[in-house]
């Protein structure tokens, strides 16, 4: 399978979504669909490592990349998630240099980072895979991804893009929105020129913008400033949004 980082390095442009239903049929019927990746949600869900180990390998079946947005910067949950053979971490809360070097020192191992070797996990194969065949596709294939959300975290934005071992600066706008105290605003000014900086300042960086929509216009408006790492909304709200349209349209026939 391709991995959703090596299609970034072949300058294409990726379409994601969070997911936040435990199921792996839910994984695999977005990697059906023709989904580059999903995320899968330990930050804003009830989803645990168990489960989404399971997740990783619904994707694995349906040739869809699997990515995890861990609960928190510290080493445990990346080496954890790292070590269950997800295609990627992203990071939530990366506000200045400093953490988004505890993220890569977690999630990269050496001479880049300081992440905990065994061989014994799922993505070493269990012992089974060459040693040296996975330290490569951990470097070449795994995804590290930071999010800057606050007001704090534009301001730190060329110091975190300087930090080898990201490849993905990834905007929240819904938190991003609140920082700047216009909580929901995510289409404001404010948040919009924050976006623009981030595609910038990642392009002079040799990283990729990334950034979460919930509409085909701001999608599009995204992909304009340079997005290439696109999160299209979660598929609690595919569901919620398609069952609530067949409802209404049957009860508006009915009367």
């Amino acid at each position: 399978m391709i991995t959703v980082k090596e299609k970034l390095e072949e300058k294409n442009i990726v379409i994601g979504t969070f997911s936040k239903f435990s199921s792996p049929v839910a994984t695999e019927m977005l990697g059906y669909i023709g989904f580059d990746f999903v995320i899968l949600d330990m930050e804003h869900s009830a989803l645990d490592y168990s489960q989404a180990e399971d997740l990783i390998r619904a994707g694995e079946a349906a040739g869809i990349s699997t990515v995890i947005r861990v609960p928190g910067i510290e080493e445990n949950p990346l080496l954890r998630v790292l070590d269950s053979g997800v295609q990627g971490v992203q990071a939530p809360g990366v506000d200045t240099a400093e953490m988004a070097k505890k993220v890569v020192e977690a999630s990269r191992y050496r001479p880049i980072g300081k992440r905990g070797l065994s061989f014994s996990t799922r993505a070493a194969g269990y012992t089974l895979k060459n040693k040296e065949q996975h330290l490569s596709d951990s470097l070449k294939k795994q995804l590290v991804v930071v999010q800057i959300e606050s007001k704090e975290a534009v301001e730190n934005l060329e110091a975190i893009a300087e930090i080898k071992g990201i490849d993905v600066l990834f905007l929240g706008p819904g938190d991003l929105s609140n920082s700047y105290g216009i909580p929901g605003q995510v289409d404001h000014p404010l948040v919009q020129e924050a976006l623009k900086k981030l595609t910038r300042v990642a392009l002079e960086n040799g990283k990729v913008a990334g950034t979460f929509v919930s509409n085909h216009e701001q999608a599009l408006r995204a992909i304009g400033d340079g997005v290439r790492y696109l999160v299209y909304d979660n598929d609690v709200a595919f569901f919620a949004r398609g069952a609530k349209a067949v409802l209404d349209d049957l009860n508006t026939s009915i009367g």
